[in-house]
Order: C-alpha cells, then structure tokens, then sequence
C-alpha cells in the first residue's frame, strides 16, 4: 500500500480520536457541573445575535449570549459562561427562545451550577447546547473513527 494513503487514514483516525474525546469531555464537564452547588443569580443582559448568514437549506443561526452575577461564599463574581460547549446555538430563533423562555424567570434570575473549587466558573445552561448539531457531528466522527482504524487493523 502506498504511503499517502495510510498517512491519509493515520490522519483521520488521529484527528476523529481527538475529537471523539474533545465532545465526550464536554459532555462530561457538563454531567459534573450539574452536581456542583446551584446558586441564584442575576441576569445583567442577554441577547439573541444571528452568528451566521442564511443557508439555503437551513434556516439562520442564532447565539444566545447571557451575562450574569452571583455570589458564592460571600464573593460576587460575573460570568457569561453557559456550557462546557461554549453557548447555546440553534437553527432558527426559536431553540434559542425556547432556552431563554425555560431558563430565565421573568424577574432576570437564573440558577448557576457553580464549581466549588474555582468559583469564577460557573454554567447558567449545561446541556443547553443543540442536540440537533452535536449528535450528527459525533456519529459523524465516530463513523471515521471507526472507519479508519478498521482499515489500519488497529481494533
């Protein structure tokens, strides 16, 4: 077998291994997160930005950017974290409204999972993240790993 095309597929495998376990530490910080102290806080502003232009087949993508405070051991800390993805994004405006509408009372107060180790990191949303991207992108991957390691006889 030529070089090219086993440094093709080391380059796969390698690169949909990293990944793999990029999205699965993601998902675990959010697993933990959800078993860190809840404290109450106070929304400073919130928006809804498109963060893309509009496809053809899909509709544009909207970003919910929060920022809030809260307290923690007697501390005021703020933050705009909302997950270990790093926001939450949606086809279309309505996942995003929908986050905002099942996470935000109307007196701008939000529960945050707060780490108890450092406590400027704080989530407002763990899991607030689209399903609808995430897991297509996983299986995904998860096809190349597979794929790859198969045909370098790895497994």
């Amino acid at each position: 077998m030529a070089m090219y095309p086993i440094f093709l597929l080391y380059g796969i495998f390698i690169f949909s291994a990293i990944f793999l376990v990029w999205i699965l530490i993601a998902i675990i910080t959010d697993f933990i997160f959800l078993c860190f102290p809840k404290v109450d806080s106070k929304v400073l502003s919130k928006r809804i930005v498109i963060t893309s232009a509009k496809f053809s087949y899909l509709d544009d993508v909207h970003e919910l950017f929060i920022k809030y405070q809260y307290e923690f051991e007697g501390v005021i800390y703020t933050s705009t974290l909302l997950n270990a993805f790093g926001g939450v994004r949606s086809f279309g405006e309505n996942g995003v409204r929908k986050a905002v509408a099942n996470s935000i009372t109307p007196e701008d107060r939000i529960a945050v999972y707060v780490c108890p180790f450092y406590p400027k990191l704080a989530y407002a949303l763990p899991f607030g993240w689209s399903k609808f991207l995430v897991l297509p992108i996983i299986a995904v991957v998860l096809a190349l790993f597979l794929s790859s390691s198969n045909k370098l006889n790895i497994f």
